[in-house]
Order: structure tokens, then sequence, then C-alpha cells
């Protein structure tokens, strides 16, 4: 009888532990499905959102400006068999259908060249015409081969690069980045997120060679949370009317830290690398630290602010923060 009950527990722990399995919601027709020629999909584009109104669709075949790089990103499209500009899904599984779109947004200055600026995008569909563009090259000029794949029958938008391994050969290694649509941005999929008790959030931002607002920011759950305004945090108008420079204080809503908390546990933070940077100059450096666990802290520098499509995410939450709460000065 023990033996039964020891089976039956065993059961239902595994049954508790078990997977979701995925399962598509049917498409709803919407204008996004009428859609067929080139001319059709640039015009929606451009439409949808204005800082797209030169959109061009390219193949990524097409890019060949002055600089090598297209050329490295041909060979690693070609070998991935990327040779469309246009892929149709449900990455967020609402049942309307979103694209993937690669193109040239004709956003560069200086002398016309047959590829200007590579430009891939989703567009990702709410219903009711709702859209919204989201550029998914995580770090400005660095090219990338966006594609969606299937993983257990689920759309995910998957980016590979190249990174160079060393000058001298010109050696080069592949890297991946599985994206899901969460938290309304595309960000990391993380199968298992942890439930790490998070207690103390606190981020900075330093000087970069332009008005980059630099400020500190310590967010606590149980306590208050202090917003140390130093430069450009809030512009001229803002400031002609009272909004000056200067420490805040309010408490945190407990609803907004879970969410925080859920997020960064969902980026799994704890192994991320301890250290980012681009490799352009003149930015700025973001420094995140996470308390957690009792006492646990993670440390992350992030030279461009851009270490992961997470962090990213993250960075704009917290940027958001400094306005989005009731603060009151100290």
């Amino acid at each position: 009888m023990k033996v039964v009950k020891l089976f039956l527990i065993v059961l239902i722990f595994t049954s508790c532990k078990k997977e979701i399995e995925f399962v598509q919601a049917p498409i709803v027709q919407s204008e996004v499905d009428k859609l067929k020629t080139k001319s059709e999909i640039e015009k929606f584009i451009q439409k949808s959102d204005t800082n797209y109104k030169k959109y061009e669709l390219k193949i990524l075949q097409d890019f060949d400006r002055h600089y090598g790089y297209d050329s490295i990103n041909k060979i690693l499209a070609n070998k991935l068999n990327v040779k469309t500009y246009f892929t149709k899904t449900d990455f967020d599984n609402n049942g309307y259908s979103d694209f993937l779109a690669i193109g040239d947004n004709h956003t560069c200055y200086g002398e016309a060249e047959k590829s200007c600026s590579f430009s891939p995008i989703v567009l990702m569909n709410f219903g009711k015409n709702k859209t919204k563009i989201f550029d998914i090259a995580l770090e400005w000029g660095k090219l990338i081969v966006p594609k969606v794949e299937y993983i257990d029958s689920q759309p995910f938008l998957v980016i590979y690069n190249q990174n160079l391994v060393d000058w001298k050969t010109k050696k080069y290694s592949v890297s991946k980045s599985i994206l899901t649509f969460k938290f309304g941005n595309f960000i990391e999929y993380n199968k298992m997120p942890k439930a790490n008790k998070i207690t103390k959030i606190e981020f900075s931002t330093s000087f970069c060679f332009g008005p980059c607002p630099v400020y500190k920011l310590t967010i606590n759950r149980d306590s208050l949370s202090i917003f140390d305004a130093q430069n450009y945090n809030f512009s001229d108008k803002e400031a002609d009317n009272g909004k000056e420079e200067g420490v805040f204080s309010t408490k945190i809503n407990k609803v907004e830290f879970d969410k925080l908390e859920e997020f960064i546990n969902y980026c799994d933070f704890e192994n991320l690398k301890e250290e980012y940077h681009v490799m352009h100059t003149d930015d700025q450096t973001g420094n995140l630290k996470i308390t957690f666990n009792n006492g646990q802290v993670k440390t992350i520098s992030d030279y461009g602010m851009v270490g992961t499509y997470g962090l990213k995410n993250l960075y704009e939450k917290l940027a958001a923060l400094r306005f989005s709460q009731k603060w009151k000065r100290t």
C-alpha cells in the first residue's frame, strides 16, 4: 500500500513539472494577411510608422556597401539559406499574423550608395489595426542574419551574427540568440526562469559624447527608493517648469517591483557576463547591481548598454521609472 502511495505522489509531482505543450492559436485574418507584393508590404510598413517612410525591402544579398562587413554577412546568410526579405508568422500567439522584414531604411548621410542603411525589423500585429514596428538590430551598425525558426511548433526570432575572433587571420565565430516576444518586446527565450527573491536593484549611467542622461537609481523592495538625477534628465522645457536635477525619493509600488523582478529573473541575470562592451567609442556605460536571495550580489558593467536584448529592455524599463513614479525631492 505504501509503495502505491509513493508511486502516486511521484506521478503527481512529475505531472506538475511537465512543461505545458505549445498550442498555436488559429489565425484571425487581418490586413497583414492580405499583403502579397513587395510594393504592398513596403507601403504597409511606411504607413505603420513614420520613422520608416522610405523603407525599401531588400534581401541580405542585396547589401553591398563600401566596407567589407556586408560580404561577410552574405556568406552567413547563404549558409543559413536566408534569401527572402519577408517572413510571416505569429510571434506572440495572439492569433494575428506578424512579420519579419529585411530592408533599407535610407537613413544614411553623405554619398548615395546602392545600399544605405541595413534595417531588419519585426512588425507586431495586435489586432484591431494596432501594429508596432520593432528594430531588431541590437547594436547600431552591427550586421545580423535574422530568421524565423520553429522549436516544438513554436515560432521564434533567431538572430545569427559573426564575431571576429582573430584580426590577423580574419577568423569569425557564429553565435545565435533565440528570441521570444514577451514583456512587450523581444527578449532571449528562457525555458525555465528561476524565482529569485530580489531585494534591491541599483543602476547608474555615465556620461557620453553628447547629452546622455546621467543618473543613479536605487530601487528597494521594502523601503524608500532613490533617484539621483545628475545631468540631462530633464528637457529645457521641463527645467523651465521647475523640474531640475537633484535627489528624489519614493516608495515603489509592490506590483511594479514584482514586474521588474519577474523580468530580471526571465533574463537569467545570474548567468549573464559581468562585462559587455560595443566596438564603437564615445558611448555610455550602464552599471547594474542586483541584490537577491538574502545578500547575494550580481554586478554587470555594460559599455553601450546593449549587452543582451534582455539587458537593453531592462535599462529602458529602469529609465522609464524616472518619470512614471511620484518622486519627491529630498
